[in-house]
């Protein structure tokens, strides 16, 4: 073989197997470009999901956020319910007739040992008291109490005030209430 006819066979061969890397090299770029373009598309679907959790996690606690302030603003309404409830058990009570509270008031102090205890009561009722206790007790007037007495003795307090006869109610009703309001627990 010549020196040219070395030369072409090299050129060819040369040829021959450029064109195998360039073939070998499109196929790896094709190959690649396909698991970039996967790759790709797996992040977007996974990114896209990610989204769409993180947008139901945001509505979930945004839902949760309005009941809770919609049984927030359920439960004021309720409880200024039940306190203009009180106030007019408080107005009814201060409103009974006079006679009225007078039985009241000596048959729960005839149950009580009033020696050597000073009896509290609202301002102005200290005479109708007196006359209540016929002077087995100290009378004494209390700007503070709005009706009821307080007796109080070395070795007991009882509080019959309105107030606390309004706490006492209160107590007693609380279960039932929360029951009507809330539904029975348990």
């Amino acid at each position: 073989m010549s020196a040219e006819g070395l030369k072409n066979a090299v050129l060819e061969a040369t040829r021959r197997e450029a064109g195998q890397i360039v073939a070998q090299a499109r196929a790896v770029a094709q190959q690649d470009g396909k698991q970039a373009a996967e790759q790709v598309e797996r992040g977007a679907a996974d990114t896209l999901e990610q989204a769409r959790l993180q947008a139901a996690r945001e509505r979930e606690q945004a839902l949760a956020a309005l009941e809770r302030e919609q049984r927030l603003a359920t439960l004021a309404a309720k409880n200024t319910l039940l306190e203009r409830a009180f106030a007019r058990a408080a107005e009814g009570f201060r409103a009974l007739p006079l006679d009225r509270l007078r039985a009241l008031y000596r048959g729960e102090l005839a149950a009580i040992d009033l020696e050597e205890a000073s009896l509290r009561v609202p301002r102005g009722a200290k005479a109708e008291f007196e006359a209540l206790v016929a002077g087995r007790a100290r009378v004494e007037e209390d700007p503070a109490l709005q009706a009821g007495y307080i007796v109080q003795r070395s070795d007991f307090r009882l509080d019959m005030s309105l107030a606390a006869r309004l706490e006492g109610i209160r107590a007693e009703l609380r279960p039932r209430i929360a029951e009507l309001l809330f539904g029975a627990v348990g």
